[in-house]
């Protein structure tokens, strides 16, 4: 059954309706609380992320949680206060007002926490034991505090004495504060409206809710307060809306909702606010989830918690929004932990369906894809077909399954269904009409199953079809339909294949494509030649042809189950690309080429584009935006002003390839943990404020850990280091963030690191670390001028010493040594090797102690990598010391120290 549905009120203009945010989900536990709820985030100058959460205080380096105590008079242990605002500190540390015990300062030079002290009049002793609700640093440095049932106080940042304010207001609970770019003070209160304390002048302004006036304030509980980057102050209410403060009128504009949603707000209390880097405003609601308002276009969405979607939002009760210094929104719930969203932020838009939005796509799982010369983007799926026109503002839905689509020189909209033929569509007055195959007729489709469809670029008339049996040349004004075969003596491969890929070049060719090989038609002539691209290919290079694409130059690109292909027709070369070259997956789903002649190919595991110039693919995952990890076959489309669309199983991402640039966010990198024989350490002084510190020449296995605080995707980060003097190049890390050490010899040396975001953009300057590997006494100056002293004893109990030692066994210790690694099936000579290796010798030295070639010992070398899982001596020693079933350290160290001596 064919039908058409024709729906008001949804505009594709240049940013299409119904954008989707995907939100990733961190679930914070205790071993007493199941799902930590978070209060508030904030971001130090360092760059880490701190979570006020029901269990305490958090730290987040990308990486792993970290909790912090806060002291506590007769607190125990396993019961941390609960933490509700974090904020910052102009010295680098935070403020962090607690459930029950007042206020904490938390400074970063000792990584301590200190309790605020009480102010010496008789009001204020409550606050050390109070609940507190909002802390806030002004540019003087004076911290505001807002309690839950003693109003507001000041300290004084040179005193740190803690006097309360008065207000003229009977609430005593103080929900928010906002210190703003000009020096007020803003103060939200339950109950009394908001305040506006200016220090300077010692003047406070009362803003209240009047029913007779619009300007006012539209509700006395005002629970949340921002500033967005143009300086105007937002007032989040209960019951009373988004409420902007207009300083030329003196009072206040009230924003209820917008769109489907006109008084959204109005109900709902607003409980926290933030601005994203495209300039909308976010607002979390007490239960009802997120709002996304587009001042620009007036354009409102609603997220909410969406049980069959793991990337919605995680719980609708929002406490905070917090966006960090790379423009990633950070959304703190009740119940759900912790959300994080790139789409603020990322390259690509990304639409799908989404049950809070009427204008979203109805179906998400996208399998044909088409931008028409009217800005308006065409959608198949398997439930029917989408289209909205920028210009009238409807939809056109066709129920049924769409797998292709394409457009005529009259406008009108064709497009090839599951079993149902084909179909046009005039997008003016909506009527359809079907073309089907009828058995005994002639001049009908071959199938109807339509797979792809080409227009003609030479005869606008026509249309090339491409079903589930063979090709057919298509009249789009009559109707007539041509199956076409190579010639009349051929077997009917091409009359019996699926047709997978079809593309009509500017040489005036025929490119198809079917599930076992490749066809060109010269159209004129009706002659076909048939190229088999993979023959040289490994036998698994095999399997359909997934697409087809035309370069500046009349390159033909294929897309293939096993890579890209590039395929000269001229001179009969061929090249596939694959992983080993950059591609992100094998499995090419689509072919575009932008304006500038890169091609954007979209996998099984994301998209790539490929720059000609430099031979090199640069790739893209979700952190970018894309609708999922796989693209649909054949879902991608190319509008005439270079805009493109890629669908898949999670909806479509639409952009301007002239728009994506790169990250430019540069990733602050520190250190977060040292460890010795893989047990975590305290050096001598915190490795981020002390200039060197000292390891015992037998500390053995010593490891550096740190962090790149880029957030978008720190799995993707990258980190190369360098320890001086031993080291004059940089050696990569990827995807490690650790760097291990054995047994360095005594010295002085400087450990540097650096670090990159996803895009490759370089943290230069990065971090360094001095640090000494202290000699044994024995060599040092005072040792030997007292060994010289008494060189007769001394001697004589030196060569002792020494005899003993060249006598001393090695076997035993090798045999153990051996069978801590007999779980990698490594051979008897591989173990020789390893233990050679461990002993920090070269190939060369190796195959002359083994009387083997260094190409040989190199061989042995590649073999150990491959079944131990590493790729090279670091990342060898980082594996059998952090592999728990193998570790031994003692008796790893014996035994190199054996074959030392001996």
């Amino acid at each position: 059954m064919i039908g058409v549905v024709l729906l008001g009120g949804i505009h594709f203009a240049s940013s299409y309706p119904g954008r989707y945010f995907r939100f990733d989900r961190f679930a914070l536990q205790t071993p007493s609380i199941s799902m930590v709820g978070i209060s508030s985030i904030s971001q130090d100058n360092q760059g880490f992320l701190w979570l006020g959460t029901s269990a305490g205080l958090f730290r987040y380096d990308g990486y792993r949680f970290l909790a912090f105590p806060i002291p506590a008079e007769n607190a125990a242990p396993s019961s941390p206060p609960a933490v509700f605002p974090v904020v910052a500190a102009g010295s680098g540390g935070l403020w962090v007002g607690t459930n029950g015990r007042g206020l904490a300062a938390f400074s970063a030079e000792t990584n301590a926490f200190i309790q605020a002290p009480a102010a010496g009049d008789d009001l204020f002793p409550a606050l050390p034991g109070e609940i507190v609700l909002s802390v806030q640093e002004d540019a003087a440095g004076h911290i505001w505090v807002g309690t839950r049932t003693h109003g507001l106080f000041r300290i004084d940042n040179k005193t740190r004495i803690a006097s309360p304010y008065p207000l003229d207001s009977e609430s005593e609970c103080i929900w928010d504060i906002l210190a703003d770019r000009s020096g007020r003070i803003w103060v939200g209160t339950h109950g009394d409206g908001l305040f506006r304390i200016d220090p300077g002048a010692g003047t406070t302004v009362s803003f209240r809710f009047l029913p007779d006036d619009s300007r006012s304030l539209g509700g006395d509980i005002v629970r949340s307060l921002f500033e967005d980057h143009s300086g105007t102050i937002w007032a989040g209410t209960k019951n009373g809306g988004l409420n902007r403060f207009e300083p030329e009128m003196g009072g206040f504009v009230r924003v209820y909702g917008g769109g489907d949603f006109p008084r959204d707000l109005a109900s709902h209390t607003v409980t926290s606010i933030s601005e994203d880097s495209q300039g909308r405003i976010w607002l979390g609601t007490d239960g009802d989830g997120l709002r996304i308002w587009d001042r620009e276009r007036d354009a409102y969405l609603c997220c909410r918690h969406d049980p069959q979607n793991p990337y919605s939002l995680s719980d609708n009760d929002i406490t905070s929004i917090f966006k960090d210094a790379g423009g990633i929104l950070w959304i703190g719930t009740v119940r759900g932990g912790l959300n994080k969203c790139t789409t603020g932020r990322a390259k690509f838009e990304h639409y799908r369906h989404n049950p809070s939005n009427p204008k979203s796509l109805a179906e998400h799982d996208v399998q044909a894809l088409w931008l028409d010369d009217r800005g308006g983007l065409w959608v198949g799926t398997k439930t029917g077909l989408e289209q909205v026109d920028s210009k009238k503002g409807a939809v056109s839905r066709y129920e049924g399954s769409v797998l292709a689509l394409a457009e005529d020189a009259d406008g009108r909209i064709w497009f090839g269904t599951d079993g149902e033929g084909l179909v046009s569509l005039d997008p003016d007055s909506g009527r359809l009409k079907n073309f089907r195959r009828n058995s005994g007729t002639s001049g009908n489709l071959s199938h109807n199953r339509v797979t792809v469809l080409c227009p003609d670029r030479r005869d606008p008339g026509f249309l090339w079809v491409g079903t589930q049996r063979g090709l057919n040349r298509f009249e789009t004004r009559s109707g007539r339909t041509l199956p076409i075969l190579p010639e009349p003596r051929d077997t009917g491969t091409l009359a019996r294949s699926v047709v997978t890929a079809l593309l009509d070049d500017k040489a005036g060719f025929l490119w198809i494509g079917t599930a076992r090989d490749l066809y060109r038609l010269e159209k004129v002539s009706g002659r076909f030649e048939i190229f088999s691209l993979l023959t040289d290919a490994p036998p698994q290079a095999s399997g359909p042809i997934n697409c087809l694409a035309e370069g500046m130059d009349g390159t033909i690109w294929v897309g293939t189950q096993v890579g890209l292909v590039r395929f000269d027709p001229v001179s009969g070369s061929r090249r596939i690309f694959a992983q080993k070259d950059g591609l992100k997956g094998e499995v090419v789903c689509g072919i575009l080429e932008d304006t500038d002649g890169g091609l954007w190919v979209s996998t099984n595991r994301g998209l790539s584009r490929y720059d000609m110039a430099a031979g090199t693919f640069h790739s893209f995952g979700l952190h970018d935006g894309l609708q999922d990890r796989t693209f649909a076959l054949r879902a991608a489309a190319r509008g005439t002003d270079g805009r493109m669309a890629f669908g898949g199983p999670n909806g479509i991402n639409v952009f301007d390839p002239a728009g994506i640039e790169p990250d430019p966010f540069i990733p602050p990198v520190f250190w977060t943990a040292f460890y010795r024989n893989n047990v975590e350490i305290e050096p001598p002084a915190a490795p981020n404020h002390s200039s060197d510190f000292t390891i015992n020449y037998k500390m053995g296995l010593i490891t550096f850990e740190f962090a790149a605080l880029s957030f978008a995707a720190p799995e993707l980060n990258s980190f190369a280091y360098r320890l001086d003097p031993r080291d004059t190049a940089w050696t990569s890390l990827v995807p490690e963030r650790s760097v291990s050490f054995f047994n360095l010899h005594p010295g002085s040396y400087t450990l540097r690191v650096k670090a990159a975001n996803p895009d490759g953009l370089w943290n230069e300057p990065g971090i360094a670390l001095d640090f000494i590997v202290i000699r044994p006494f024995w060599t040092t100056w005072w040792f030997i001028l007292g060994a010289g002293a008494a060189a007769g004893a001394g001697g004589i109990f030196l060569a002792s010493r020494r005899r003993k030692s060249a006598r001393r066994p090695t076997f035993p210790e090798e045999k153990q040594l051996a069978g801590v690694f007999e779980t990698y099936g490594l051979t008897a000579r591989e173990k020789e090797i390893l233990g050679l290796v461990l002993s920090g010798e070269s190939n060369k030295e190796i195959g002359r102690k083994l009387f083997i070639s260094p190409s040989t010992a190199r061989n042995h070398i590649s073999n150990i990598y491959q079944k131990i899982g590493v790729r090279n001596r670091l990342e060898l020693i980082n594996r059998i010391a952090r592999n728990p079933v193998n570790l031994d350290h003692a008796r790893v160290e014996r035994a190199v120290d054996a074959k030392r001596e001996g």
